[in-house]
């Protein structure tokens, strides 16, 4: 097979696997409201979590973290070990979970599934962006949930693992690619307060 089929598959199984709604089939399994229609209308887990409790929000979360951690394995698989195999697995499954094709491209904000990549792929900066969101959640924006929280502290925490980690150009890209994604996709909650 040549690279291009092997680029092209990889980027579709991982857009595929992004885009299982885990809050949507959570609704369904255990016949709470559909998350497309109440509350914020996002399919994430935190949605989940306000309409159908704790549990079935953390099981959203979890299964969400997954998706992308399955994204690269099937994308590395496919493409053979490549160091590129990361960027490309974590982009498409992360626009896979904001505009999934399964759900009329309806999606969650995207925040799980990049954390599940970044807790093994980076560790260091998630705690770094949970500081800053930490910061930015309690002592600025002062709301239960605040979109512009989660842009600062990504664009903060990326840029400083970036400066400090030594990162590989696919990793940096990686990096970047997230905080223009989730970035994008926090823009119409801009002034949303929950």
């Amino acid at each position: 097979m040549s690279a291009f089929w092997h680029w092209s598959l990889a980027v579709l199984a991982a857009y595929l696997i992004g885009s299982f709604p885990s809050g949507v089939v959570m609704s369904t399994v255990i016949g709470g409201p559909d998350v497309r229609y109440h509350g914020s209308r996002n399919t994430g887990g935190t949605n989940t979590m306000r309409l159908m409790g704790l549990t079935a929000g953390a099981t959203v979360v979890v299964l969400d973290g997954l998706k992308g951690l399955l994204a690269w394995v099937a994308t590395y698989t496919i493409m053979e070990g490549s160091p590129w195999a990361l960027p490309i697995a974590g982009v498409m499954a992360i626009i896979g979970h904001c505009w999934p094709i399964y759900t009329k491209f309806h999606g969650g904000l995207g925040l799980a599934t990049a954390g599940g990549l970044l807790l093994v792929v980076s560790p260091l900066t998630v705690p770094i962006f949970l500081l800053f969101w930490a910061i930015f959640f309690v002592g600025i924006f002062r709301r239960t949930y605040s979109p512009r929280s989660v842009v600062f502290s990504l664009i903060i925490s990326a840029t400083l693992s970036i400066y400090l980690l030594s990162l590989t150009m696919p990793m940096t890209l990686f990096l970047i690619s997230i905080v223009i994604i989730l970035g994008v996709r926090h823009i119409p909650e801009w002034n949303r307060v929950v």
